[in-house]
C-alpha cells in the first residue's frame, strides 16, 4: 500500500480488487515479488552488444518500469537435432552462427555453454535490480521461423512452411521433444542461478512453442497433437520441469498469442482456452497479437509496427477473454505508446499489466513520467520500425542503445591561478549551423546544451526541413511527434537569458551566404542543408515534378496518368510519392529498376505499404528503366531483356533518390572550418540524420 492510494493485487488471487487512485501506479504481487506499478518492459533490444545492453537496461529500470523481461535464453535452438554421439560440439555454439553447439544431452552443454553465460546474465539481472525493477529472463526458440543464419535445420511440430523464410521444417520426434524439455529446464535453471527473479517462455509469434499450441501449425497425430490437451502437453511438461528445478520462489510466466488470424488457427476464444489450460502452472500470462512475419489478409501479421498498420493495443479484445478465464495477472502488449491508453487498459479491467517496448526505446523514463503526470514531456514512438533493424536506432531518441556515448564529459578540475581566477573553463564556443532540419536542429541543440553559442540559419520560415513536409502527408502524419520534439527542445534554448549556459539564436526566412557566415566570426560552420532531387538521367520534353514538389503542394494536371520514376531508389520515396498521388485520385504507374520495390525497407513495413499502394490501384513495373519522355508517352526498357515499350504519361514525377545540397561549402573561404552533416553529407534515412546530428552536436561540448 502507498499512502492509502493504491491496493496490492495477489498474483494468485482469483478475485482481483481494482486499483485505487492511478491504476498505473498501483503495485501488484506476482508470487512473492512486488511490482511497484503496472508497466512491464517486454523483450526487444535489437542485438545490442553486452556493454551497451547493460546501460540500456539500467536506464529503463531507473526510468520506473516495474518489471523487465529480457531475452536471456535461446531455447537450445543452436543445438543439433541429430544424436549426441554424432556431434563433437563447439563451445562457441551460442555466439558463432556457423558453429554447431554441444548436444543438449552432452554434459558440456550445461557445464560450458550455460555456465559461460552466467556472468553476462548476472550483470543483466544486476542492471535491472539497480533501478528497482523485477528481472525475468525469456526463453525463446524460433522453431520454423529461424533465419538462414547457420547450417542447421529449422524445426517444428509438423512440416508446415515458415511464414517468413518459407522453410519447410523438420518434424520433431518424440525423443527430440524430450531433449527439448531437458534443454529448456537447464536454460531456466541457468537464468535463475544468475540472479533473475524468474523465467518467461515465449509461446507466441509463430515460434516453436506457439506452433505446438496452434491447430493450424500442429498437425501431429501423436500425444503432442490433436486435442487441446495434446497441444498443451509439451508446454505443460516444460513448465512443470522448470518449476521443479527453480523452486517455488521464482516467477514463471508465458507469452501467448492473442490470435493468429489464420483459418483453423488460434483466435481470441482459443487463446482464452490455451491460457486457462496453462494458468495453474504460471504466475502471469503475457498476450500479444500476430506472428513473427508473413501476411494476414494482405497485411503484416505483426502487432507492433506503425500506427497506420495496426490499431493500438490490438490484443485488448482477447485479453478480456483471457483475464476472465484465468486466475493470474494478464499482461497485454502491442503498440501501447500512450500513457492514457495504458491507464485505460488497467482501469477498465482489460489487463492487470501493460507491456511496453517501443515506448521505452523512445523514452526510457516513460513509466515515471506517465505516473508523475508529466506525460506531455514523454518522447513518443512513431512506429517507424527503425528499431527492429540491425544496427538498432530510433529517430525519436538517438541515445537509445548508445547511452554512454552521450554522457557529459568529465568535469574539468578547478585550477585557480595566483590571482584566484578559475582557468579550467574554456571560452564559450561560437558555432554557426545552416539548415534547421532534423540534423541541423540536433547539432544546434547538442552544442547549445554543451555551453556553445549557436547561430542557426534556416532559409524557410519555419524549422523542420523536409520532415515538416513529410508529416503533412497521409502516409507519415504519425511522425508529427518527431517534429514537435525538436521544436520543444529548440524553444528551450532559443535566446535564453541564462548567461552561464549556451543558447541558440534562430534566423528563419534567411538563406545563408558565405559573407554572412564569415561575418559571424564563428569557429565552426556546420552545413545541414539537406538534399535535393537527383536530376533526370533521361531526355524529357518538360521538367518533371519531384517528390519534394508533391510534398510542397504541387500536383500534376487533374486526372493525368502519372509515370512515377523510382529508378534505383530502394527505400521509402517511391512509396511516398505513389501514395500522395493515388490517394488523391491520380492513376499511377510506378517504374522501378529494382527487382522489387523498396528492398531496403523493413519487411513488415514494406508489406503494409504494398497493400496500401495496390488498394490505391497503383501499377508497379519492376526491373524497368525510363528512357525518355516525349509528348504524352514515356518510353521504358526492361533491364534484362532490353525490350522497349511505351506507356501513357500525362505527367512524370521523379522519386528516384536525392543528391546532397552542399553547394555553399565551395563558396566558403578555406580558412573557415566547415563540417557537413545529415543529407548534406550523404543522403540517407531520417534516423541517420538525427543520430549523426546528435552525435556531432554532443561532440561540440567544450
Amino acid at each position: 500500500m502507498t499512502g492509502g492510494q493504491t491496493s496490492e493485487l495477489s498474483g494468485r488471487a482469483g478475485n482481483r480488487p481494482e486499483p485505487i487512485g492511478d491504476p498505473l501506479a498501483a503495485p501488484i504481487l506476482l508470487r512473492r515479488h512486488r511490482l511497484r506499478n503496472r508497466m512491464v518492459m517486454t523483450p526487444h533490444l535489437g542485438r545490442l552488444p553486452p556493454r551497451r545492453l547493460l546501460r540500456y537496461v539500467a536506464e529503463r529500470a531507473a526510468g520506473g518500469v516495474a518489471m523487465i523481461v529480457l531475452p536471456a535464453g535461446q531455447g537450445v535452438y543452436a543445438n543439433p537435432v541429430y544424436p549426441a554421439q554424432a556431434c563433437a560440439g563447439d563451445p562457441d555454439g551460442y555466439t558463432d552462427p556457423d558453429a554447431v553447439s554441444f548436444h543438449v544431452r552432452d554434459p558440456r552443454h550445461r557445464d560450458l555453454l550455460l555456465a559461460g553465460a552466467h556472468d553476462q546474465l548476472a550483470r543483466l539481472a544486476a542492471a535491472v535490480h539497480s533501478g528497482g525493477a523485477v528481472a525475468v529472463g525469456q526463453i525463446h526458440h524460433p522453431g520454423a521461423e529461424r533465419g538462414w543464419d547457420n547450417f542447421q535445420p529449422t524445426v517444428a511440430p509438423s512440416e508446415v512452411r515458415a511464414d517468413d523464410t518459407g522453410a519447410v521444417p523438420h518434424e520433431l520426434t518424440a525423443t527430440e521433444i524430450d531433449d527439448l524439455v531437458y534443454g529448456y529446464d537447464g536454460t531456466a535453471a541457468a537464468i535463475v542461478a544468475a540472479g533473475f527473479d524468474g523465467v518467461e517462455l515465449h509461446a507466441g509469434h509463430g515460434y516453436l512453442l506457439n506452433r505446438f499450441l496452434s491447430p493450424h501449425y500442429n498437425r501431429r497425430t501423436d500425444r503432442y497433437g490433436g486435442s487441446l490437451a495434446g497441444r498443451l502437453r509439451l508446454i505443460r511438461r516444460i513448465l512443470r520441469s522448470i518449476r521443479g528445478t527453480v523452486g517455488d520462489g521464482a516467477l514463471l510466466g508465458i507469452r501467448l498469442t492473442a490470435g493468429e488470424e489464420l483459418p483453423a488457427g488460434i483466435d481470441p476464444t482459443g487463446a482464452a482456452e490455451v491460457a486457462a489450460g496453462l494458468a495453474d502452472l504460471v504466475d502471469y500470462v503475457n498476450l500479444s497479437l500476430g506472428n513473427h512475419d508473413g501476411l494476414r489478409a494482405g497485411r503484416p501479421a505483426t502487432a507492433y509496427t506503425g500506427p497506420w498498420l495496426v490499431p493500438p493495443a490490438p490484443a485488448a479484445a482477447a485479453a478480456r477473454l483471457v483475464r476472465a478465464a484465468v486466475g493470474v495477472p494478464v499482461v497485454v502488449t502491442g503498440r501501447i505508446t500512450d500513457p492514457a491508453l495504458a491507464r485505460e487498459l488497467v482501469a477498465d479491467g482489460t489487463a492487470d499489466l501493460v507491456g511496453l517496448a517501443r515506448a521505452l526505446i523512445a523514452d526510457p523514463a516513460f513509466a515515471r513520467q506517465a505516473i508523475s503526470g508529466d506525460a506531455a514531456r514523454i518522447t513518443r514512438c512513431v512506429g517507424c520500425n527503425e528499431c527492429v533493424r540491425v544496427p538498432f536506432s530510433c529517430p525519436a531518441n538517438p541515445r537509445a542503445g548508445r547511452e554512454a556515448e552521450f554522457d557529459p564529459p568529465p568535469a574539468a578540475a578547478r585550477r585557480p591561478d595566483r590571482r584566484g581566477v578559475d582557468r579550467s573553463q574554456p571560452a564559450r564556443r561560437r558555432i554557426a549551423v545552416v539548415g534547421a532540419g532534423p540534423a541541423g536542429l540536433e547539432v544546434a541543440i547538442g552544442a547549445a546544451r554543451g555551453g556553445a553559442d549557436v547561430t542557426l540559419i534556416e532559409a524557410a520560415d519555419s524549422v523542420g526541413g523536409v520532415l515538416r513536409h513529410l508529416v503533412g502527408s497521409p502516409l507519415l502524419a504519425a511522425w508529427t511527434p518527431l517534429l514537435h520534439r525538436l521544436e520543444r527542445r529548440l524553444r528551450a534554448l532559443v535566446d535564453r537569458p541564462d548567461p552561464a549556459g549556451g543558447r541558440i539564436t534562430l534566423r528563419t526566412g534567411s538563406a545563408a551566404t558565405a559573407a554572412d557566415l564569415v561575418a559571424l566570426d564563428a569557429e565552426l560552420v556546420v552545413l545541414a542543408t539537406g538534399s535535393r532531387a537527383r536530376p533526370t538521367d533521361f531526355p524529357s520534353y518538360h521538367p518533371p515534378l519531384t517528390t519534394l514538389d508533391l510534398l510542397a503542394g504541387r500536383r500534376p494536371p487533374a486526372g493525368a496518368p502519372v509515370v512515377l520514376v523510382g529508378g534505383a531508389e530502394r527505400h521509402l520515396e517511391p512509396f511516398l510519392a505513389a501514395d500522395l498521388l493515388a490517394g488523391a485520385g491520380w492513376p499511377v504507374r510506378l517504374v522501378t529498376e529494382c527487382v522489387d520495390i523498396g528492398p531496403d525497407l523493413e519487411p513488415r513495413t514494406r508489406s503494409a505499404l504494398l497493400r496500401r499502394l495496390f488498394a490505391g490501384s497503383v501499377v508497379i513495373t519492376p526491373m524497368t528503366r525510363v528512357c525518355r519522355w516525349v509528348g504524352d508517352t514515356v518510353e521504358v526498357e526492361q533491364l534484362f531483356s532490353g525490350h522497349r515499350s511505351t506507356v501513357a504519361a500525362g505527367a512524370v514525377v521523379l522519386a528516384h533518390g536525392r543528391a546532397a545540397a552542399a553547394d555553399l561549402r565551395t563558396a566558403l573561404p578555406a580558412q573557415l572550418r566547415c563540417q557537413l552533416v545529415g543529407d548534406a553529407l550523404a543522403p540517407r534515412r531520417l534516423t541517420h540524420a538525427v543520430l549523426e546530428g546528435a552525435r556531432f552536436g554532443h561532440g561540440l561540448s567544450p
